[in-house]
Protein backbone atom coordinates (compact mmCIF):
# COMPACT_ATOMS: atom_id res chain seq x y z
CA UNK A 1 0.00 0.00 0.00
CA UNK A 2 1.90 3.10 -1.19
CA UNK A 3 2.15 5.71 1.60
CA UNK A 4 0.86 9.17 0.15
CA UNK A 5 2.65 12.22 1.09
CA UNK A 6 1.15 13.92 4.30
CA UNK A 7 1.03 17.34 3.57
CA UNK A 8 1.31 20.49 5.78
CA UNK A 9 -0.99 22.51 6.92
CA UNK A 10 -0.01 26.37 6.04
CA UNK A 11 0.22 28.54 8.70
CA UNK A 12 -2.45 31.22 8.38
CA UNK A 13 -0.73 34.92 8.95
CA UNK A 14 -2.44 36.09 12.64
CA UNK A 15 -5.01 37.53 12.05
CA UNK A 16 -5.17 41.07 12.99
CA UNK A 17 -7.92 42.45 15.37
CA UNK A 18 -10.76 44.14 13.23
CA UNK A 19 -10.05 48.26 13.69
CA UNK A 20 -12.74 49.46 15.77
CA UNK A 21 -14.49 52.59 14.77
CA UNK A 22 -14.90 55.54 17.17
CA UNK A 23 -18.83 54.61 17.65
CA UNK A 24 -18.13 51.42 20.16
CA UNK A 25 -15.52 53.20 21.81
CA UNK A 26 -17.66 56.18 22.08
CA UNK A 27 -20.16 54.04 22.98
CA UNK A 28 -17.62 51.81 25.87
CA UNK A 29 -16.39 55.00 27.30
CA UNK A 30 -19.22 57.14 27.64
CA UNK A 31 -17.39 59.59 25.44
CA UNK A 32 -19.13 62.81 23.86
CA UNK A 33 -18.07 62.05 20.26
CA UNK A 34 -17.58 65.71 19.84
CA UNK A 35 -15.74 66.25 22.81
CA UNK A 36 -13.60 63.42 21.64
CA UNK A 37 -12.86 65.25 18.28
CA UNK A 38 -12.39 68.39 19.66
CA UNK A 39 -9.30 66.58 21.50
CA UNK A 40 -8.16 65.38 18.82
CA UNK A 41 -7.97 68.49 17.15
CA UNK A 42 -6.78 70.57 19.84
CA UNK A 43 -3.51 68.29 20.39
CA UNK A 44 -2.97 68.07 16.77
CA UNK A 45 -2.63 71.62 16.39
CA UNK A 46 -0.76 72.12 19.82
CA UNK A 47 2.25 69.86 18.46
CA UNK A 48 1.87 71.83 14.79
CA UNK A 49 2.17 74.98 16.85
CA UNK A 50 5.14 74.08 19.12
CA UNK A 51 6.92 72.56 16.06
CA UNK A 52 6.42 75.78 14.05
CA UNK A 53 7.40 77.94 16.78
CA UNK A 54 10.86 76.11 17.17
CA UNK A 55 11.45 76.41 13.49
CA UNK A 56 10.77 79.83 13.61
CA UNK A 57 13.34 80.68 16.42
CA UNK A 58 15.71 78.73 14.94
CA UNK A 59 15.26 80.47 11.62
CA UNK A 60 15.01 84.02 13.17
CA UNK A 61 18.67 83.19 14.93
CA UNK A 62 19.47 82.08 11.62
CA UNK A 63 18.56 85.77 10.14
CA UNK A 64 20.02 87.43 13.32
CA UNK A 65 22.79 86.11 13.17
CA UNK A 66 23.14 87.10 9.29
CA UNK A 67 22.70 90.66 9.91
CA UNK A 68 25.03 90.75 12.55
CA UNK A 69 27.62 89.56 10.31
CA UNK A 70 27.15 92.04 7.36
CA UNK A 71 26.69 94.63 9.67
CA UNK A 72 30.36 94.13 11.82
CA UNK A 73 32.39 92.26 9.03
CA UNK A 74 33.45 88.63 8.06
CA UNK A 75 35.63 88.99 10.72
CA UNK A 76 33.53 88.37 13.09
CA UNK A 77 32.08 84.82 12.77
CA UNK A 78 33.98 81.78 11.19
CA UNK A 79 33.91 80.63 7.17
CA UNK A 80 32.34 77.56 8.18
CA UNK A 81 29.65 79.15 10.31
CA UNK A 82 29.22 81.38 7.09
CA UNK A 83 28.27 78.97 5.21
CA UNK A 84 25.77 77.21 7.32
CA UNK A 85 23.50 79.84 7.53
CA UNK A 86 23.60 80.95 3.79
CA UNK A 87 22.72 77.15 3.50
CA UNK A 88 19.41 77.54 5.90
CA UNK A 89 18.91 81.52 5.17
CA UNK A 90 19.25 82.29 1.64
CA UNK A 91 16.00 80.76 0.33
CA UNK A 92 13.67 83.89 0.93
CA UNK A 93 10.96 84.51 -1.42
CA UNK A 94 8.37 87.62 -0.86
CA UNK A 95 9.90 88.39 2.47
CA UNK A 96 9.26 85.03 3.68
CA UNK A 97 12.73 82.73 4.78
CA UNK A 98 11.82 79.33 4.13
CA UNK A 99 13.60 76.54 6.47
CA UNK A 100 14.52 73.19 5.40
CA UNK A 101 16.32 72.01 2.63
CA UNK A 102 12.60 70.12 1.21
CA UNK A 103 11.09 73.41 0.07
CA UNK A 104 7.69 71.28 -0.47
CA UNK A 105 7.24 70.60 3.03
CA UNK A 106 9.40 73.51 4.20
CA UNK A 107 7.34 76.35 6.72
CA UNK A 108 7.06 79.65 5.16
CA UNK A 109 7.62 82.08 8.04
CA UNK A 110 7.32 85.82 7.98
CA UNK A 111 10.58 87.74 8.49
CA UNK A 112 10.59 91.70 9.12
CA UNK A 113 13.36 93.67 6.64
CA UNK A 114 16.35 94.45 8.74
CA UNK A 115 16.97 97.69 9.52
CA UNK A 116 19.66 100.26 8.05
CA UNK A 117 21.89 101.63 11.02
CA UNK A 118 22.91 105.09 9.98
CA UNK A 119 26.00 106.03 11.75
CA UNK A 120 26.41 109.69 12.00
CA UNK A 121 30.16 110.90 11.49
CA UNK A 122 31.45 114.32 13.20
CA UNK A 123 33.83 116.24 11.41
CA UNK A 124 36.30 117.60 13.04
CA UNK A 125 37.56 120.93 11.89
CA UNK A 126 41.42 120.60 10.60
CA UNK A 127 44.21 121.26 13.22
CA UNK A 128 46.44 124.28 13.44
CA UNK A 129 49.86 122.25 12.70
CA UNK A 130 52.17 125.75 14.34
CA UNK A 131 53.14 126.53 17.48
CA UNK A 132 53.00 124.14 20.05
CA UNK A 133 51.09 121.78 17.61
CA UNK A 134 54.18 121.90 15.28
CA UNK A 135 55.84 118.81 13.83
CA UNK A 136 58.58 117.84 16.07
CA UNK A 137 62.44 117.87 14.41
CA UNK A 138 63.12 114.12 13.31
CA UNK A 139 66.66 113.78 13.38
CA UNK A 140 68.81 111.01 11.77
CA UNK A 141 69.94 109.77 15.43
CA UNK A 142 66.10 109.26 16.66
CA UNK A 143 64.80 106.67 13.49
CA UNK A 144 64.90 102.75 14.53
CA UNK A 145 67.64 102.57 12.51
CA UNK A 146 71.11 100.76 13.87
CA UNK A 147 74.35 100.35 11.94
CA UNK A 148 73.58 96.90 11.51
CA UNK A 149 70.66 97.60 9.47
CA UNK A 150 70.70 96.54 5.66
CA UNK A 151 69.37 98.89 3.39
CA UNK A 152 68.43 97.62 -0.06
CA UNK A 153 70.43 100.32 -2.80
CA UNK A 154 67.99 99.03 -5.63
CA UNK A 155 65.58 101.33 -7.62
CA UNK A 156 61.79 100.16 -7.15
CA UNK A 157 59.98 100.36 -10.38
CA UNK A 158 56.00 101.08 -10.38
CA UNK A 159 53.85 98.57 -12.07
CA UNK A 160 53.51 98.87 -15.78
CA UNK A 161 50.33 101.43 -16.88
CA UNK A 162 49.04 102.64 -19.61
CA UNK A 163 50.52 106.28 -20.31
CA UNK A 164 48.10 107.29 -22.79
CA UNK A 165 46.54 109.73 -20.56
CA UNK A 166 48.97 110.52 -17.89
CA UNK A 167 50.80 113.58 -18.23
CA UNK A 168 54.04 114.21 -17.38
CA UNK A 169 55.18 117.22 -14.97
CA UNK A 170 58.66 118.65 -15.19
CA UNK A 171 59.87 119.28 -12.20
CA UNK A 172 62.58 122.49 -11.80
CA UNK A 173 66.12 121.90 -10.45
CA UNK A 174 66.34 122.52 -6.69
CA UNK A 175 68.02 125.88 -5.67
CA UNK A 176 72.09 126.09 -5.49
CA UNK A 177 72.99 126.77 -1.95
CA UNK A 178 73.40 130.24 -0.58
CA UNK A 179 76.41 131.35 1.01
CA UNK A 180 76.17 134.16 3.83
CA UNK A 181 78.31 135.91 6.23
CA UNK A 182 77.71 137.45 9.77
CA UNK A 183 79.64 138.74 12.52
CA UNK A 184 79.11 137.60 16.20
CA UNK A 185 77.42 140.96 18.37
CA UNK A 186 78.41 141.57 21.89
CA UNK A 187 76.21 139.26 23.70
CA UNK A 188 74.89 137.73 20.84
CA UNK A 189 74.24 134.17 20.00
CA UNK A 190 75.42 131.60 16.59
CA UNK A 191 72.60 129.52 17.67
CA UNK A 192 69.66 132.93 17.28
CA UNK A 193 71.90 133.93 14.33
CA UNK A 194 71.17 130.71 12.56
CA UNK A 195 67.56 130.79 13.04
CA UNK A 196 67.19 134.46 12.13
CA UNK A 197 68.11 133.30 8.83
CA UNK A 198 65.56 130.35 8.29
CA UNK A 199 67.52 127.36 10.08
CA UNK A 200 65.15 125.34 12.45
CA UNK A 201 65.92 125.52 16.21
CA UNK A 202 67.00 121.98 16.31
CA UNK A 203 69.64 122.22 13.37
CA UNK A 204 70.79 125.44 15.14
CA UNK A 205 71.30 123.73 18.62
CA UNK A 206 72.99 120.73 17.45
CA UNK A 207 75.36 122.52 15.08
CA UNK A 208 76.46 124.32 18.34
CA UNK A 209 76.34 121.80 20.17
CA UNK A 210 78.99 120.14 17.68
CA UNK A 211 81.08 122.66 17.92
CA UNK A 212 81.29 123.00 21.56
CA UNK A 213 83.97 120.52 22.45
CA UNK A 214 86.18 122.00 19.75
CA UNK A 215 86.16 125.72 20.88
CA UNK A 216 83.85 126.36 23.53
CA UNK A 217 81.34 129.39 23.05
CA UNK A 218 81.93 131.25 25.96
CA UNK A 219 85.67 132.01 24.19
CA UNK A 220 84.53 133.23 20.71
CA UNK A 221 84.76 136.74 20.75
CA UNK A 222 82.43 138.94 19.82
CA UNK A 223 83.10 140.44 16.48
CA UNK A 224 84.31 136.92 15.13
CA UNK A 225 83.10 136.84 11.35
CA UNK A 226 81.30 133.57 10.61
CA UNK A 227 80.77 132.05 6.98
CA UNK A 228 77.55 129.77 7.01
CA UNK A 229 76.48 128.16 3.89
CA UNK A 230 72.08 127.06 3.62
CA UNK A 231 71.21 124.34 1.60
CA UNK A 232 67.21 123.60 1.12
CA UNK A 233 66.26 120.10 1.86
CA UNK A 234 63.71 117.93 2.63
CA UNK A 235 62.94 116.99 6.38
CA UNK A 236 61.36 114.10 7.80
CA UNK A 237 57.93 115.21 7.12
CA UNK A 238 58.57 115.90 3.33
CA UNK A 239 58.63 119.84 3.98
CA UNK A 240 61.24 121.78 2.21
CA UNK A 241 63.52 123.29 5.21
CA UNK A 242 66.32 125.31 4.86
CA UNK A 243 69.41 124.07 6.20
CA UNK A 244 73.00 125.01 7.57
CA UNK A 245 74.90 122.32 6.22
CA UNK A 246 78.37 124.35 6.55
CA UNK A 247 79.95 127.01 9.15
CA UNK A 248 83.54 128.03 9.19
CA UNK A 249 85.56 131.07 11.20
CA UNK A 250 88.61 131.94 12.79
CA UNK A 251 89.12 131.91 16.47
CA UNK A 252 92.54 133.14 15.95
CA UNK A 253 95.02 133.96 13.12
CA UNK A 254 96.53 130.88 12.62
CA UNK A 255 93.21 128.58 12.64
CA UNK A 256 90.27 127.61 10.89
CA UNK A 257 87.55 125.78 12.34
CA UNK A 258 84.69 123.99 9.90
CA UNK A 259 81.69 122.54 10.99
CA UNK A 260 79.96 120.30 8.11
CA UNK A 261 76.70 118.02 8.28
CA UNK A 262 76.99 114.35 6.89
CA UNK A 263 74.40 113.25 4.24
CA UNK A 264 72.38 111.83 7.12
CA UNK A 265 72.27 115.63 8.68
CA UNK A 266 74.49 114.85 11.47
CA UNK A 267 77.03 117.71 12.37
CA UNK A 268 80.77 117.26 13.02
CA UNK A 269 83.04 119.95 14.20
CA UNK A 270 87.14 119.84 13.27
CA UNK A 271 89.55 122.49 12.91
CA UNK A 272 91.47 122.89 9.34
CA UNK A 273 94.84 120.85 9.18
CA UNK A 274 94.55 119.07 12.58
CA UNK A 275 93.51 115.51 13.68
CA UNK A 276 89.80 115.46 14.27
CA UNK A 277 88.78 116.03 18.03
CA UNK A 278 91.93 118.26 18.67
CA UNK A 279 90.73 121.09 20.60
CA UNK A 280 91.40 124.97 19.50
CA UNK A 281 94.70 126.68 20.23
CA UNK A 282 92.70 129.92 21.65
CA UNK A 283 90.10 127.74 24.25
CA UNK A 284 91.41 127.58 27.48
CA UNK A 285 91.11 124.52 29.54
CA UNK A 286 88.46 124.44 32.35
CA UNK A 287 91.00 124.40 35.23
CA UNK A 288 93.12 126.95 33.98
CA UNK A 289 90.32 129.32 32.96
CA UNK A 290 90.99 133.55 33.56
CA UNK A 291 88.70 136.15 33.17
CA UNK A 292 88.72 139.63 32.52
CA UNK A 293 86.73 142.84 32.95
CA UNK A 294 86.56 146.19 32.14
CA UNK A 295 84.32 149.71 31.38
CA UNK A 296 83.27 152.67 32.68
CA UNK A 297 83.05 152.81 36.69
CA UNK A 298 79.55 154.98 36.17
CA UNK A 299 78.01 154.75 39.70
CA UNK A 300 80.37 152.97 41.30
CA UNK A 301 83.02 150.54 41.03
CA UNK A 302 81.64 148.21 42.89
CA UNK A 303 78.15 148.45 41.34
CA UNK A 304 79.57 148.58 37.80
CA UNK A 305 81.70 145.63 38.47
CA UNK A 306 78.94 143.75 39.98
CA UNK A 307 77.11 144.01 37.13
CA UNK A 308 79.95 142.47 35.21
CA UNK A 309 79.63 139.22 37.33
CA UNK A 310 83.28 140.25 39.08
CA UNK A 311 83.15 138.42 42.63
CA UNK A 312 82.85 140.73 45.65
CA UNK A 313 86.45 139.52 47.08
CA UNK A 314 88.23 140.35 43.61
CA UNK A 315 87.06 143.96 43.97
CA UNK A 316 87.50 143.67 47.45
CA UNK A 317 91.28 143.22 46.22
CA UNK A 318 91.11 145.83 43.33
CA UNK A 319 90.05 148.80 45.81
CA UNK A 320 92.53 147.79 48.38
CA UNK A 321 95.63 147.82 45.58
CA UNK A 322 95.00 151.13 44.56
CA UNK A 323 93.89 152.71 48.32
CA UNK A 324 97.65 153.34 49.14
CA UNK A 325 97.23 156.20 46.14
CA UNK A 326 93.03 157.07 45.24
CA UNK A 327 91.20 158.70 47.37
CA UNK A 328 87.44 156.38 45.72
CA UNK A 329 85.09 159.56 47.23
CA UNK A 330 86.85 162.41 45.62
CA UNK A 331 89.40 161.35 43.10
CA UNK A 332 86.65 158.95 41.08
CA UNK A 333 84.40 160.23 38.57
CA UNK A 334 81.48 158.46 36.60
CA UNK A 335 83.64 158.66 33.34
CA UNK A 336 86.74 157.14 34.52
CA UNK A 337 87.59 153.44 33.79
CA UNK A 338 89.10 150.42 35.27
CA UNK A 339 90.20 146.77 34.01
CA UNK A 340 91.27 143.85 35.80
CA UNK A 341 92.53 140.14 35.23
CA UNK A 342 91.26 137.45 37.75
CA UNK A 343 91.67 133.66 37.41
CA UNK A 344 93.08 130.22 38.99
CA UNK A 345 96.73 131.37 40.73
CA UNK A 346 99.54 131.18 37.87
CA UNK A 347 101.73 128.75 41.28
CA UNK A 348 100.63 126.46 42.61
CA UNK A 349 98.22 123.61 42.59
CA UNK A 350 95.04 125.39 43.84
CA UNK A 351 92.15 124.86 40.90
CA UNK A 352 88.96 126.61 43.23
CA UNK A 353 90.30 130.26 44.41
CA UNK A 354 90.91 132.57 42.27
CA UNK A 355 92.83 135.59 42.37
CA UNK A 356 93.43 139.11 41.10
CA UNK A 357 96.20 139.17 38.49
CA UNK A 358 96.54 142.61 37.01
CA UNK A 359 94.57 145.82 38.18
CA UNK A 360 94.47 149.12 35.88
CA UNK A 361 92.47 152.58 36.85
CA UNK A 362 92.56 155.61 34.59
CA UNK A 363 91.43 158.96 37.29
CA UNK A 364 91.69 162.28 36.64
CA UNK A 365 94.07 162.54 33.73
CA UNK A 366 96.56 159.61 34.78
CA UNK A 367 96.67 155.88 34.44
CA UNK A 368 98.00 153.24 37.43
CA UNK A 369 98.44 149.58 36.92
CA UNK A 370 99.71 146.94 38.90
CA UNK A 371 100.31 143.44 38.21
CA UNK A 372 100.70 140.51 41.09
CA UNK A 373 104.01 138.99 41.87
CA UNK A 374 105.82 136.81 44.51
CA UNK A 375 108.93 137.43 45.25
CA UNK A 376 111.93 135.15 46.36
CA UNK A 377 110.94 136.14 50.16
CA UNK A 378 107.97 134.50 49.41
CA UNK A 379 105.60 137.18 49.97
CA UNK A 380 102.69 138.78 47.48
CA UNK A 381 102.07 141.84 46.53
CA UNK A 382 101.30 144.33 43.64
CA UNK A 383 104.02 146.34 41.69
CA UNK A 384 104.09 148.68 38.89
CA UNK A 385 105.26 148.24 35.13
CA UNK A 386 108.60 149.06 36.97
CA UNK A 387 108.33 146.57 39.89
CA UNK A 388 107.48 149.42 42.23
CA UNK A 389 105.12 147.69 45.17
CA UNK A 390 102.04 149.36 45.41
CA UNK A 391 101.91 148.83 49.50
CA UNK A 392 102.86 152.28 51.38
CA UNK A 393 103.06 152.88 54.94
CA UNK A 394 99.50 153.77 55.40
CA UNK A 395 96.37 153.40 53.07
CA UNK A 396 94.07 156.25 52.69
CA UNK A 397 90.61 154.55 52.98
CA UNK A 398 90.33 151.75 55.80
CA UNK A 399 86.87 151.36 54.64
CA UNK A 400 87.22 151.30 50.53
CA UNK A 401 84.97 152.66 48.48
CA UNK A 402 83.11 154.29 51.37
CA UNK A 403 81.61 157.87 51.13
CA UNK A 404 83.82 161.06 52.77
CA UNK A 405 80.95 162.45 55.14
CA UNK A 406 83.09 165.09 57.19
CA UNK A 407 86.40 165.74 56.74
CA UNK A 408 89.27 167.03 59.14
CA UNK A 409 89.94 170.59 61.24
CA UNK A 410 86.74 172.69 63.28
CA UNK A 411 83.42 172.13 62.53
CA UNK A 412 79.98 172.28 64.34
CA UNK A 413 79.67 169.13 66.53
CA UNK A 414 76.21 167.45 64.97
CA UNK A 415 74.90 166.59 68.70
CA UNK A 416 76.80 169.49 70.63
CA UNK A 417 75.39 172.40 68.50
CA UNK A 418 78.96 173.97 68.92
CA UNK A 419 82.07 174.13 67.24
CA UNK A 420 84.46 171.68 68.09
CA UNK A 421 87.68 170.34 66.78
CA UNK A 422 87.37 167.38 64.38
CA UNK A 423 90.41 165.37 64.56
CA UNK A 424 89.61 162.99 62.39
CA UNK A 425 87.52 161.84 58.77
CA UNK A 426 84.10 160.51 59.01
CA UNK A 427 83.39 157.89 56.20
CA UNK A 428 80.09 156.89 55.65
CA UNK A 429 79.16 153.30 55.04
CA UNK A 430 75.89 150.58 56.16
CA UNK A 431 76.52 149.01 59.60
CA UNK A 432 78.64 145.67 59.18
CA UNK A 433 80.93 147.02 56.31
CA UNK A 434 84.36 145.79 57.24
CA UNK A 435 86.83 147.97 58.28
CA UNK A 436 90.88 147.18 56.99
CA UNK A 437 94.13 148.33 59.39
CA UNK A 438 95.58 150.98 57.59
CA UNK A 439 98.79 149.75 57.67
CA UNK A 440 100.65 146.91 59.52
CA UNK A 441 101.02 147.28 63.47
CA UNK A 442 99.92 146.42 67.14
CA UNK A 443 96.82 146.86 68.56
CA UNK A 444 97.29 149.09 71.44
CA UNK A 445 93.30 149.53 72.40
CA UNK A 446 90.20 147.39 71.53
CA UNK A 447 87.44 148.27 73.17
CA UNK A 448 84.92 150.65 74.62
CA UNK A 449 86.44 153.98 74.98
CA UNK A 450 84.11 156.60 76.03
CA UNK A 451 82.27 158.72 73.55
CA UNK A 452 84.11 156.93 70.63
CA UNK A 453 81.93 153.93 71.65
CA UNK A 454 83.88 150.65 70.41
CA UNK A 455 87.11 151.62 69.13
CA UNK A 456 91.10 150.64 68.12
CA UNK A 457 93.81 152.25 68.08
CA UNK A 458 96.95 150.43 66.62
CA UNK A 459 100.70 151.62 66.93
CA UNK A 460 102.61 151.65 63.17
CA UNK A 461 106.64 151.89 64.56
CA UNK A 462 107.38 154.39 67.24
CA UNK A 463 105.51 157.41 65.47
CA UNK A 464 102.55 156.61 63.72
CA UNK A 465 99.31 155.51 65.34
CA UNK A 466 95.87 155.35 63.91
CA UNK A 467 92.55 155.16 65.64
CA UNK A 468 89.53 153.88 64.50
CA UNK A 469 85.99 154.41 66.11
CA UNK A 470 82.00 153.66 66.34
CA UNK A 471 82.69 150.30 65.15
CA UNK A 472 79.60 148.19 65.68
CA UNK A 473 82.24 144.81 66.69
CA UNK A 474 85.41 143.88 66.88
CA UNK A 475 87.02 141.28 64.09
CA UNK A 476 87.35 137.97 65.43
CA UNK A 477 90.89 137.78 67.10
CA UNK A 478 91.26 141.34 67.31
CA UNK A 479 92.39 142.37 71.25
CA UNK A 480 95.25 144.37 73.14
CA UNK A 481 98.61 142.81 71.69
CA UNK A 482 97.63 141.27 68.72
CA UNK A 483 99.81 142.01 65.47
CA UNK A 484 97.63 142.43 62.56
CA UNK A 485 98.73 142.96 58.63
CA UNK A 486 98.02 146.07 56.35
CA UNK A 487 94.45 145.31 55.09
CA UNK A 488 93.12 143.04 57.68
CA UNK A 489 89.86 143.22 58.42
CA UNK A 490 90.14 144.43 62.51
CA UNK A 491 86.10 145.49 63.03
CA UNK A 492 82.99 146.08 61.15
CA UNK A 493 81.36 149.73 60.92
CA UNK A 494 78.52 150.91 63.06
CA UNK A 495 76.66 153.87 65.53
CA UNK A 496 78.47 153.15 69.24
CA UNK A 497 79.05 156.02 71.50
CA UNK A 498 78.30 159.84 70.14
CA UNK A 499 77.12 158.88 66.80
CA UNK A 500 74.54 160.56 64.76
CA UNK A 501 74.55 157.12 62.26
CA UNK A 502 77.07 154.11 60.70
CA UNK A 503 80.62 155.53 59.93
CA UNK A 504 83.87 155.27 60.81
CA UNK A 505 85.95 157.75 62.58
CA UNK A 506 89.13 157.40 61.62
CA UNK A 507 92.09 159.43 62.81
CA UNK A 508 95.61 159.58 62.07
CA UNK A 509 98.06 160.62 64.74
CA UNK A 510 102.03 161.52 64.37
CA UNK A 511 103.88 161.73 67.42
CA UNK A 512 100.25 161.91 69.29
CA UNK A 513 99.25 164.55 67.28
CA UNK A 514 96.43 164.28 65.28
CA UNK A 515 97.13 165.13 62.10
CA UNK A 516 94.83 165.26 58.63
CA UNK A 517 94.36 161.79 56.80
CA UNK A 518 94.19 162.76 53.29
CA UNK A 519 97.20 164.86 53.41
CA UNK A 520 99.28 162.59 54.38
CA UNK A 521 101.39 161.47 51.60
CA UNK A 522 102.00 157.82 51.94
CA UNK A 523 105.61 156.38 51.72
CA UNK A 524 107.87 153.34 51.87
CA UNK A 525 107.33 150.29 49.65
CA UNK A 526 109.56 147.96 47.94
CA UNK A 527 111.46 147.71 44.79
CA UNK A 528 112.30 144.50 43.11
CA UNK A 529 115.82 143.87 41.95
CA UNK A 530 118.50 141.41 40.39
CA UNK A 531 116.50 137.96 39.81
CA UNK A 532 113.00 139.26 41.07
CA UNK A 533 112.81 141.92 38.93
CA UNK A 534 113.67 140.00 35.94
CA UNK A 535 111.10 137.00 37.09
CA UNK A 536 108.74 140.06 37.33
CA UNK A 537 109.16 141.01 33.88
CA UNK A 538 108.57 137.97 32.46
CA UNK A 539 105.44 137.39 35.01
CA UNK A 540 103.87 140.25 33.16
CA UNK A 541 104.86 139.71 29.24
CA UNK A 542 102.35 135.99 30.47
CA UNK A 543 99.75 138.13 31.88
CA UNK A 544 99.39 140.16 29.00
CA UNK A 545 99.35 137.20 26.72
CA UNK A 546 96.68 135.44 28.58
CA UNK A 547 94.56 138.55 28.41
CA UNK A 548 94.17 138.79 25.39
CA UNK A 549 92.26 135.18 25.05
CA UNK A 550 90.52 135.31 28.61
CA UNK A 551 86.45 135.38 27.72
CA UNK A 552 84.76 138.17 30.16
CA UNK A 553 83.29 137.54 33.23
CA UNK A 554 79.89 138.62 31.82
CA UNK A 555 80.47 135.47 29.25
CA UNK A 556 80.99 133.01 31.42
CA UNK A 557 78.19 134.28 34.19
CA UNK A 558 75.81 134.09 31.14
CA UNK A 559 76.88 130.57 29.88
CA UNK A 560 76.55 129.40 33.72
CA UNK A 561 72.92 130.38 33.82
Amino acid sequence: MTKQPVKKARKEPPQRAPRQSLVPLRQAQNIDPIALETTFLEESNHHRWLLTTCIAGIATTLLVGGVALGIFGQAAVPKGANAAIQANVEHSTGGKAVVGTNLQNATAIPVEEPKKIEAKLEVLPERELSGEWAYPEITNDELAYSEDTAVLDAEIEAAGEESGNITTLSKEAPPEPVDETFKLAKGGSITKELINRGASKAAATALVKALEPIMPLTQIKAGTEFEVTFDRQYDFYGREVIFPVELTFKPGPKETIIVEADEDGRFDARIEGKKDGEKSQYAAKPESLHFRSKGKIGSSLYATAKDSRVPDYIVGEFTRVFSYDVDFQHQIAASDTYEMFFGKPLSGSSSKRKVLHYAKLNFDGKSKEYFRFTSSDGTTGYYDEQGRSASRALLKTPVPGARLTSGFGMRKHPLLRYSKMHTGVDFGAPTGTPIRASGAGVIDLAGRHGAYGITIVMKHGEKYKTLYAHMSKLAAGIRKGSRVNQGQVIGYVGTTGRSTGPHLHYEVRVDNRPVNPTAIKATGGKQLAGKDLQRFRQNKQNVLAMMQQAPSSTQVAQAGQ
